[in-house]
C-alpha cells in the first residue's frame, strides 16, 4: 500500500469517525444487555484447599503431585450425576430444583457450577450461579459439605483432607470486571467491523470511478479514431 493510498483511507475514516463511534456504542450497548439478561444474578464462591497427609517415606514432591491429581479428580466429580444426588441428600435445595431426567440434571448443573483450579497450590475454587440468592448460598453450602465430609466417595484409599479456605462469598453477577470487558470489547468490535465495512465501500467506490474514467476515455478514443 502506497503512502497516497494510506492517506486516502485515513482521511476517509476520519470523515466517517462519527458513524464508527455510533456503531461501536450500539454494539457495546447490545453486549451489555446480552450479558445482563443471559447471566445469573448471583454468584457464591468458595475456595477449598486439598491436603494429603504424609504417609511413610513419601516426599513433598510426590505428595504435591498426588494432591494435584486428586484435585483434578474432585473437580471433575463435582460435575457428575453422583455429586448431584449427594446435593439432593443434603436437603439444602428445594424439591424440584433439578429436572427428573438425568441428562437434564447434568445440563442444568453444568450451567450452575463453575470450577477453577490452582493445581500446584492444591486449591479449588467453586462458583455457584443462580437468580435466587438463597439458592446460590444453599447450593454452595451443599457443595462444601460434600467436599469436606464425603470426598471419600470420589477418591481412592488415601488420607485426604479438604478444607474451606474462604466462603461462601455471595456477590452480584456479573461483576464490574465482566461488565467492563463486555462494554469495551463490544465497542472495539463494533468500531472495527464498521471500519472494515467502510474500507470495502471505499474500494468499491474507487474501482467504480476508475472503471467509469476508463470507459469515458475509451469512448473519446473511439471518437478520435472515427
Amino acid at each position: 500500500m502506497s503512502d497516497v493510498q494510506a492517506s486516502v483511507i485515513i482521511n476517509f475514516m476520519k470523515k466517517n469517525v462519527g458513524i464508527i463511534v455510533v456503531i461501536g456504542l450500539l454494539v457495546s450497548l447490545t453486549s451489555f444487555f446480552a450479558l445482563i439478561f443471559t447471566e445469573k444474578r448471583f454468584k457464591a464462591t468458595t475456595d477449598f484447599l486439598i491436603v494429603q497427609d504424609q504417609m511413610g517415606t513419601q516426599d513433598f514432591y510426590s505428595l504435591s503431585k498426588s494432591a494435584e491429581y486428586l484435585g483434578g479428580v474432585l473437580s471433575e466429580a463435582i460435575y457428575s450425576g453422583i455429586f448431584i444426588e449427594e446435593i439432593k441428600k443434603t436437603g439444602k435445595i428445594e424439591e424440584g430444583f433439578f429436572p427428573n431426567s438425568d441428562r437434564e440434571k447434568l445440563k442444568k448443573w453444568n450451567k450452575v457450577v463453575k470450577i477453577e483450579r490452582s493445581p500446584q497450590l492444591g486449591i479449588i475454587k467453586v462458583e455457584i450461579f443462580d437468580n435466587d440468592y438463597e439458592n446460590a448460598v444453599n447450593l454452595s453450602e451443599a457443595v462444601a459439605e460434600i467436599l469436606t465430609t464425603k470426598n471419600y466417595l470420589f477418591r481412592g484409599k488415601v488420607n485426604l483432607d479438604v478444607r474451606i479456605l474462604s466462603g461462601s462469598i455471595l456477590e452480584r453477577n456479573p461483576g464490574n470486571k465482566e461488565v467492563a470487558i463486555a462494554v469495551l470489547g463490544g465497542f472495539i468490535l463494533g468500531a472495527i467491523l464498521k471500519m472494515i465495512h467502510l474500507y470495502f465501500l471505499l474500494l468499491k467506490e474507487i474501482s467504480f470511478n476508475k472503471s467509469e474514467d476508463e470507459y469515458l476515455e475509451q469512448l473519446m478514443q473511439e471518437g478520435r479514431d472515427n
